[in-house]
């Protein structure tokens, strides 16, 4: 079995090395489904690896389990005594389950967050969950929200994911983006937020889902009802429309209805990015499995920071897991 060696780079979605504790890479021949597999790390810079034993033959089939990081997978050229992998391909979001926001403190949100910040202190009846108490979303408020927090955490990253797009989002012959059209805040869950909206709004959807154009297409509102229904005190839901943009504006859905909210006539608009996972697939070549019950805020997080790297998301990410305790869980493992 011959020595090989792979220069081993691989990225995130901000274009640096990664920083994974532990990596399982497989190397096979296309008809064999066992293969020889070493254990790696990357500490964020990118460095050359030697495989002994490694199997002959061109192409390979690599496999890259990552602990932090989505799995990636591809055949790669041998070039005498290297592996060459598909640079391209070697670019993978951050499996949610692994992270936890680091949320910018209300103090520090500055002017890009400027709208979100007036619209959450005039959002008295806000829900950041749809289990939670309604109220303001503001200052200390805003900052207790815990990062484990599921429920919580989730359905504030979906507000931040959203707010990236809607406040710089405008549509055609409009001279202000979508998020002023905005004019209460009711819900933020982990896949959608809710307000109450303008009459401009409402119109633009709706000509919009009539007579698509300028990068919006229409989009079926069906599913959207429950969703306006199930908020407390809204009644009487009815002339929903929906439109929505293309991979590229990320797949964002706006959803216009009808309806009565304590008494009185409104106008509710819901967004989404996204929730059955298609954007993620898109934007990143290597993910191939199907999303069952929605997408994570933190896939939507990647795949915004993929395709508008200057945008501002109000949130970092930190591993769940410090480093250590990864290692030690390894050597445990393989006593």
């Amino acid at each position: 079995m011959p020595t090989r060696t792979l220069r081993l780079d691989i990225r995130n979605v901000d274009d640096a090395v990664i920083v994974d504790p532990l990596i399982h890479l497989r190397l096979a021949r296309p008809s064999d489904a066992s293969g020889q597999m070493w254990m790696l790390a990357l500490d964020g810079k990118a460095k050359t690896v030697q495989l002994d034993d490694a199997p002959a033959g061109d192409p390979l089939n690599l496999r890259l389990s990552l602990s932090r990081y989505r799995d990636i997978g591809m055949f790669a050229a041998v070039q005498g005594s290297r592996i060459v992998p598909d640079a391209s391909l070697m670019t993978t979001p951050r499996t949610p389950s692994e992270w936890l926001p680091s949320f910018t403190p209300w103090a520090k949100l500055g002017t890009p967050f400027a709208i979100l910040t007036q619209r959450l202190e005039n959002s008295a009846r806000f829900q950041l969950g749809r289990q939670s108490a309604a109220g303001t979303l503001v200052k200390g408020t805003y900052d207790a929200v815990r990062p484990a927090d599921q429920t919580a955490a989730k359905a504030k990253m979906t507000l931040l994911n959203l707010y990236s797009r809607l406040a710089v989002e405008t549509p055609p012959s409009m001279n202000a983006p979508w998020f002023e059209q905005t004019t209460t805040l009711l819900l933020a869950n982990r896949e959608r937020v809710i307000s109450t909206t303008t009459a401009a709004c409402v119109q633009m959807v709706r000509s919009l889902s009539s007579h698509p154009g300028g990068g919006y297409k229409k989009a079926d509102p069906v599913l959207h009802r429950p969703f306006f229904e199930d908020l407390p005190g809204v009644t009487d839901v009815c002339g929903l429309a929906s439109i929505k943009t293309d991979v590229s504006r990320a797949n964002l859905q706006l959803t216009i209805c009808e309806a009565r909210l304590g008494g009185q006539d409104v106008f509710l608009l819901d967004t989404d990015i996204d929730e059955h996972g298609e954007l993620l697939a898109h934007t990143f070549d290597l993910i191939r499995h199907v999303f069952t019950g929605g997408t994570d805020p933190i896939d939507v997080h990647e795949s915004l920071r993929a395709l508008f790297p200057d945008a501002t998301m109000g949130y970092d990410l930190e591993p769940r897991a410090p480093i250590g305790s990864v290692r030690a869980k390894v050597r445990g493992a393989t006593r």
